[in-house]
């Protein structure tokens, strides 16, 4: 029989994926047989045939797991559903029928399953799948993954701890995620106290890594669906920050660095000027690496478009609201993608460098 492992989250982006991955790779090198899951998805992508959740279709291909991805994700919510769920009083238990008839899948001939949530505790509550109840009806203990930092770690970790507690799922840690690299030795002795007195495990904390924040111009543009409208020797550019073009154009220079990208209107000539102008050196140092997404189907007009044509800055286009757009970018930026050979291979070395794994696999094979 399997031995399972929940990774749950106190928040969107805390690090889940990162852990997953981490983990998936060093048990695997140490000689397990370790299959992934992530019963409720949100971000589907189609492989082959199956629509399932970018994580289970991003970790089979990595390890090149011998399960089917749609066991890997047999629940997908799309938009929209929760409304048709409530308006419908659906049951939901033909859904929890489905997580288990998967897991079965999922679990024969592994020894370890690595069973990924969605968000904190309580997501799915409204569908009757909250990651709590998913983790009980799977047989799993909790690793709790926090952000950085001392106090918000520990009242993240309490509030969420809680509602496992309430199903019974036994809680095997807590790895503190985010952590400036300065703040490492600062941050980890009053942790470390605190979950003792709590008699939880503190199994790791994580230095945070500005490259997990880091992705190309051109992964963004596939992602999206957008246009390359110049630039297109520069989708390599590396983006660590995406902003909403909504300051005044003298701000804007100020905002224009590199790794930035800027999402804007397209029929807003007066801050596609601005930061063409910056990103050239026409009002301080070039700004080589920034770049522009242009937004809401709506390009400049044909005088300045021939300028952007003719210079360097990158400029894509999507039909896409500015918001709506600027929100799906954000997500990405956090995201690791299959082709992120860096941060794949960074996503190991951070769990096998700072999370003791030792100490997990005798917690799960203790029996």
């Amino acid at each position: 029989m399997a031995a399972n492992i929940f990774i749950a989250g106190t928040g969107q982006h805390s690090g889940k994926t990162l852990v997953s991955l981490g983990l998936v790779a060093v048990l695997t090198r140490r000689g397990y047989r370790v299959h992934y899951m992530k019963p409720v998805g949100q971000r589907a992508v189609r492989v082959g045939a199956d629509i399932v959740d970018e994580d289970v279709a991003l970790v089979n291909e990595v390890f090149d797991l011998p399960t089917p991805p749609k066991a890997g994700n047999p629940v997908t919510i799309p938009s929209g559903y929760t409304r048709q769920f409530l308006l419908g009083a659906a049951d939901s238990e033909p859904l929890m029928d489905e997580i288990r008839d998967s897991f079965a899948i999922i679990a024969k001939d592994a020894d370890i399953v690595i069973v990924e949530g969605t968000g904190h505790a309580g997501v799915g509550s409204v569908l009757g799948l909250d990651n709590a109840r998913v983790a009980r009806e799977l047989g799993c203990q909790a690793i709790i993954v926090t952000s950085g930092g001392i106090g918000r770690p520990i009242d993240d970790f309490s509030l969420n701890s809680r509602c496992f507690e309430a199903e019974g799922v036994p809680v095997l840690g807590v790895i503190s995620n985010k952590v400036q690299e300065s703040r490492l030795e600062y941050v980890a002795e009053p942790l470390r106290r605190w979950f003792q007195r709590q008699q939880l495990r503190l199994l790791g904390i994580i230095p945070y890594q500005p490259v997990l924040a880091e992705i190309t111009l051109g992964q963004i543009a596939r992602e999206i669906g957008a246009e390359i409208i110049s630039g297109r020797e520069y989708m390599d550019a590396k983006i660590r920050e995406s902003i909403i073009g909504a300051a005044p154009p003298h701000r804007l220079i100020d905002l224009f660095q590199p790794g930035v990208l800027v999402i804007m209107p397209g029929d807003r000539d007066d801050l596609v000027l601005a930061v063409f102008s910056s990103y050239c050196g026409v009002c301080d140092e070039p700004r080589g690496g920034a770049a522009v997404c242009l937004t809401t189907g709506l390009l400049p007009s044909e005088n300045i478009m021939r300028i952007i044509r003719g210079g360097q800055m990158p400029v894509i286009a999507s039909k896409e609201g500015t918001f709506k757009l600027a929100s799906r970018i954000s997500d990405l930026v956090a995201k690791i993608l299959p082709g992120d050979k860096k941060k794949l291979e960074m996503a190991e070395t951070l769990v096998s460098d700072y999370v003791d794994i030792g100490a997990i696999e005798q917690a799960i094979f203790a029996d």
